[in-house]
């Protein structure tokens, strides 16, 4: 199973000419479940849907905006809801039904703006996951605007610290590849942007992870890497400010 998150970035100066960029790689990856986030409007994700071939998704919208998230699979979903003003702002979450296995998605894009609200947002997503239906294996992935060991959140994910008295436990797929998702050094989309990035480092914000099953059997990392990573040749520019990461599974 390959499962992949991509943040498309939601730039209408840009979006033209990037559209075509991404539905190439998303057709490209071939992946069995991906997860989008900042997808413009849902008009604009039922085009891409079109083109690149995929029967099943769902599309959460944020409130008071048409920009949102996005699940998309070639297996059957079945999505959660749950009213929440913290989760509505950062998450959705599906069920995807593989022959006789359910396989729990939950799509994140944290706050940008500050870590405390990245804090109260991952901790409802953890507790909104745990609450959840049983499943057979969980899965979160997004763009979690931190960084691996040194954030709060990525130490709390992987049980190294706890917050507000809340633990948890998961696996970060890609914790062996070190490559950045956010590339100030090489994605033209970044250069110079706020003037800030003479002085800033590439960093990975893009994330997949495995819940901890003990002791159930975990399921084989067959392969994690970039996409999206490489200027088109025919548009000269990259699909996003961000690259997507895909992960493939054996269950």
């Amino acid at each position: 199973m390959k499962v992949a998150t991509f943040n498309v970035w939601n730039n209408n100066e840009t979006w033209d000419i990037r559209k075509e960029i991404i539905i190439q790689e998303i057709t490209r990856i071939n992946a069995d479940i991906i997860a989008l986030q900042e997808v413009p409007n849902l008009k604009e994700l039922q085009s891409i849907i079109k083109q690149v071939g995929i029967d099943h998704y769902s599309f959460h919208k944020y409130p008071g905006d048409d920009e949102g998230l996005a699940i998309l699979s070639t297996f059957p979903i079945e999505e959660v809801s749950k009213e929440n003003d913290v989760l509505n702002n950062c998450s959705m979450r599906t069920i995807v039904r593989i022959n006789e296995l359910t396989i729990g998605l939950t799509n994140v894009h944290l706050t940008w703006k500050s870590a405390y609200k990245r804090e109260k947002e991952i901790v409802e997503v953890v507790k909104w996951i745990s609450e959840s239906k049983n499943t057979d294996y969980e899965l979160l992935c997004g763009d979690f605007n931190s960084k691996p060991n040194l954030s709060s959140i990525y130490n709390f994910l992987v049980g190294e610290l706890s917050i507000e008295s809340f633990d948890t436990s998961w696996v970060d797929l890609g914790q062996s590849d070190k490559s950045p998702t956010l590339d100030y050094e090489k994605n033209r989309w970044l250069l110079n942007r706020e003037n800030l990035n003479s002085i800033r480092v590439p960093v990975r914000y893009d994330w997949i992870l495995l819940k901890s099953c003990y002791p159930k059997q975990e399921p084989k990392l067959l392969n994690i890497e970039l996409f999206a990573n490489e200027v088109s040749l025919t548009q000269q520019v990259f699909p996003s400010d961000h690259y997507g990461v895909i992960a493939d599974l054996s269950l």
